[in-house]
């Protein structure tokens, strides 16, 4: 089962992420963005898909991306038309914001 650790959205792109993500192979945790560091060294999810907020949040995915070998992690935020994708292999890429790459993003 792939555990997904869903950071930092508000409830209504929380609730659009669960319905993307939904599969019975997916296990969807969440969290807030004052509480990743703890939950990502508690629970060592496969992925971690995090908002980026107005700021952008990209050197916050480069560091966890580093700090959490073995770890994908996707940035992604409504403010935003694309999504940063840092893969577990390394790396980092990006591409046009929709459900299919957060899908994409998050298998690998």
């Amino acid at each position: 089962m792939l555990r997904v650790l869903v950071v930092g959205f508000g409830d209504i792109a929380r609730r659009g992420i669960r319905s993307i993500l939904r599969n019975p192979g997916i296990l969807l945790m969440e969290c807030g963005t004052d509480a990743v560091t703890a939950v990502v060294a508690g629970t060592r999810p496969d992925v971690v898909v995090l908002e980026a907020g107005p700021r952008g949040g990209g050197a916050r995915a480069a560091r966890l991306a580093a700090e959490t070998p073995g770890t994908t992690v996707v940035l992604c935020s409504a403010h935003r038309t694309d999504m940063r994708v840092y893969p577990a292999s390394g790396g980092c890429y990006t591409r046009p914001l929709s459900a299919r790459a957060l899908i994409d993003g998050v298998r690998g």
